[in-house]
């Protein structure tokens, strides 16, 4: 039996004005008071409630968010936590060295999947350290899971002598327990009893003589509904089990009628009750698109504000939450978000990242040269880039002092000393993905504005908030509600075997919060027809009521002054070329051979910066079997054909898929050609291999990477066809020409060149049809390609970079490099 201190609220909207008339009593000392809630928001709510109720400034009640540990024992614990950052890193490290991984960037996805595992399981109680993952499978299924098995025991290397953030937290609730004692009065307010370390506190609290705990919702109805996990009351039916009560022993505290509650326990049973009522506070409003849902967003939060009415929108997905705030925005409304913004995708973590894909594409040495002047420390590699480079055009441009920003330069300098407690020294792409990673997992909120009315949250926060004006959006299958956690290593029963939650505890307890809310005056319902192109399914949750009730009341008139302002005067699109402001910056060589032949093109990719993703189910080509030999070359001294082989082989395996096909057609292409690599690298006297060059052309800089240079001169390697000499001899294929023209200047910082040379230029043909090295061009050909590409550039230069602007117009061009913009010009419209 209990002890008549579980109490639900007969309307749950005002589970606040429940709470006050427990704690009132005690308002001559609120210190004696322990009040555990589910939030910091919710404590926030509760703060507003007794200082509203009591008139004047007070001593609160000590309000406790679930999670927090006890002050005295948190001032004396010097109990070691490893970061879920470390225990990532460490996984993904352990990860990579497997073969069917190989890299960082790729093993970070799967260690935070295996991590967020790790922490599901400790929260119900299981050690991962005890599970053997064979004898979790039938024989039959054995031999298909062993590879798996494989792969998941590599969680157990986890150091274990410290604990982990989920593992303290739980403590921390816990801890609780024994100072139960100390207070006249402890309730539990708002939870559910999801979790094992809460209700292993709600149950202390239930059991003690000055315990009370309000559960969220009014649970009512039949034992065989609250059994499935899918139903909204399912963890309180098994908390209040596990006291050996029931939903009968619960009592209500009236805080006045809703019948609304009364609805959404008919409509949530499986009884099929059928009940007269049409729920007057409720409009749903079904729209089009997921824009138009955040533009009717608007106009609702528009209309309630300009009424002086507070609003609360739940929005279950970041997309949404950013669609939203767009739309706030626009219609200059001040509101509070709660989801902030993601630490990669602020200025700073964009800007970063960009650097990084910069080092990549342009100047890996660059990187690797920093990254090892930092001690291989990639926050101190940072820091010192931006102190000593202060004139780098950083895209887009962040102000080093923001303090939004402390949270971001915090999780790249945690995880740099992560790396190097932990002895990782990676790439640079492997760099950029643990960068990414780490500011993935920082969230920067704005402070909430003093005159909010507005506040955008997602359903967890929203447990104890109240408004005039309730909008509850995305209501899809998928959405609202959303299944929880799914480990994609392990079926479904192996999950359940081993004691991970089901994924229809969130269905549960997203349907409890979406029946609480209803319960608001003036509620909206807004879902979407369609998302990304295809149609969506209503939530289970509306066709319950749609089934207790009938049709739902729908806000047409909202919907159709929402479409109204859609309804705007034809503007054709502007097909003339873009004209932007004089373009002065420096330049590569590659970026010129664009402008030559598609000046939009090159306006596409250097001023605008854009490029073009690979495709991801298009096979390795051309250029990344030009990538392995440039790379077998560049970082070998041993020029043997039986090395180069060895090393263009071992960088076709990390680009090609496992067991390739093409892997056969590549190594015997090396075959073919490594020989007379072979010879032509080791009869070239001072050679440097990718080596950066510039040169100064009416006060612009032009930069080139060339893939060989010697004393006699430069050479290019060609995967494909290389230019005719035509070309060349009238400037239209700037790249080898140019490269020669800093040969002749001193443009390539390297000694044993005598400039008043003119250089061989020359291409190494790797083209099946045309393989080997050519004899090159020399003497008074060189030097007329060479005159006449930077008589080509200084006319483009001219053209472009004086006071005059001109136009990026598209051209046809031959080759597909040309091309990769025309779905921008709007080529064929």
């Amino acid at each position: 039996m209990l002890n008549n201190n579980i109490f639900n609220v007969s309307n749950p909207m005002h589970i606040l004005d429940a709470l006050w008339g427990l704690v009132s009593q005690y308002k001559d000392d609120f210190s004696r008071v322990l009040i555990f809630l589910p939030s910091n928001r919710a404590i926030k709510s509760v703060e507003k409630k007794i200082v509203d109720s009591v008139g004047h400034a007070v001593v609160l009640p000590n309000l406790i968010p679930l999670g927090n540990g006890v002050d005295e024992e948190a001032a004396e614990d010097c109990i070691d936590i490893i970061s879920n950052q470390e225990r990532i890193i460490i996984l993904a490290k352990l990860l990579s060295a497997d073969a069917n991984v190989k890299n960082m960037a790729t093993a970070l996805p799967v260690a935070r999947d295996f991590v967020r595992m790790q922490d599901y399981l400790e929260n119900e109680g299981v050690k991962i350290q005890d599970i053997n993952w064979a004898e979790l499978i039938d024989d039959k299924y054995a031999n298909h899971f062993q590879n798996k098995a494989r792969i998941l025991d590599i969680i157990k290397q986890l150091p274990t002598e410290r604990l982990t953030n989920t593992q303290k937290r739980n403590a921390d609730i816990r801890a609780w327990i024994k100072h139960l004692d100390e207070y006249d009065c402890v309730i539990v307010c708002g939870s559910t009893a999801s979790v094992p370390a809460t209700a292993d506190l709600m149950e202390a609290v239930a059991k003690n003589k000055n315990g009370k705990i309000i559960l969220s919702g009014k649970i009512s109805g039949r034992k065989e509904d609250f059994e499935l996990d899918t139903n909204p009351y399912h963890a309180e039916y098994e908390f209040l089990n596990r006291l050996g009560g029931s939903a009968e022993d619960v009592q209500t505290l009236d805080v006045g009628k809703s019948e609304v509650m009364d609805v959404m326990n008919i409509a949530f049973s499986n009884t099929g009750q059928h009940i007269n009522n049409n729920l007057e506070n409720v409009r749903l409003i079904e729209c089009v698109r997921e824009s138009e849902e955040a533009v009717v967003v608007g106009k609702i939060a528009s209309n309630a504000v300009s009424q002086n009415k507070s609003v609360l929108v739940i929005t279950p997905d970041a997309a949404a939450n950013q669609r939203i705030k767009s739309e706030m925005e626009k219609l200059k409304i001040s509101a509070d978000f709660s989801s902030g913004l993601s630490g990669e995708n602020t200025n700073l973590g964009r800007a970063v990242l960009n650097l990084f894909d910069y080092w990549y594409e342009e100047s890996v040495q660059d990187f690797e040269a920093r990254y090892k002047e930092s001690n291989y420390n990639l926050f101190d590699m940072l820091v010192r880039f931006v102190d000593e480079n202060p004139d780098f055009d950083f895209q887009p441009n962040f102000v080093i002092e923001n303090e939004d920003d402390i949270a971001v330069w915090q999780a790249v300098k945690s995880i740099a000393e992560i790396l190097c407690a932990n002895n990782i020294i990676l790439n640079v792409m492997d760099a950029r993905a643990v960068i990414a990673d780490a500011m993935s997992s920082v969230t920067v909120r704005k402070s909430r504005p003093d005159d909010c009315k507005v506040c955008v949250i997602g359903t967890i926060e929203s447990r104890m908030q109240t408004a005039d004006v309730i909008i509850l959006t995305g209501l899809n299958e998928d959405m609202f509600p959303t299944v929880g956690y799914r480990n994609a290593w392990l079926p479904s029963n192996v999950a359940k075997k081993i004691g991970l939650p089901s994924p229809n505890r969130k269905v549960s307890l997203m349907a409890l919060d979406f029946m609480n809310l209803s319960c608001g005056a003036e509620v909206y319902w807004l879902r979407s027809k369609q998302s990304g192109g295809n149609l969506t399914t209503e939530s289970r949750y509306l066709s319950r009521v749609r089934v207790a009730v009938g049709n739902v009341k729908e806000g047409n008139e909202i919907l159709k002054s929402v479409r109204e302002m859609d309804d705007v005067e034809y503007n054709p699109l502007d097909y003339s070329p873009p004209a932007p402001p004089i373009d002065k910056s420096d330049v590569w060589v590659t970026e010129l051979d664009l402008l030559i032949h598609n000046p939009y093109a090159f306006y596409v990719r250097h001023i605008l910066r854009l490029k073009p993703k690979d495709d991801y189910w298009v096979l390795p080509d051309a250029r990344q079997f030009g990538n392995c030999v440039h790379d077998a070359v560049r970082y070998t001294e041993d020029y043997s054909a039986e090395n180069l082989i060895r090393e263009m082989d071992k960088r076709a395996i990390d680009i090609l898929p496992p067991g390739s096909i093409l892997f056969h057609f590549w190594h015997k292409r090396f075959e073919d050609f490594a020989p007379w690599l072979e010879k032509y690298l080791k009869n070239q006297v001072n050679l440097h291999k990718e080596i950066d060059g510039s040169i100064n052309i009416m006060g612009r800089n032009v930069y080139a990477r060339a893939d060989i240079v010697s004393s006699d001169g430069v050479a290019d390697i060609k995967t494909g066809e290389a230019p005719k000499q035509s070309q060349l001899k009238e400037g239209m294929i700037p790249q080898l020409p140019l490269e020669g023209f800093m040969w002749q200047n001193g443009g390539f910082k390297i000694d044993g060149i005598n400039v008043s040379l003119t250089p061989i230029l020359q291409f190494l043909h790797l083209s099946k049809d045309k393989e080997g090295f050519d004899s090159g061009y020399e003497n008074e050909v060189a030097q007329e390609m060479i005159d006449n590409t930077v008589q080509k550039v200084r006319e483009l230069f001219g053209q472009y970079s004086t006071d005059k602007v001109a136009e990026y117009e598209y051209r046809e061009a031959k080759g597909a490099k040309y091309h990769e913009f025309d779905d921008l010009a709007r080529v064929g419209d």
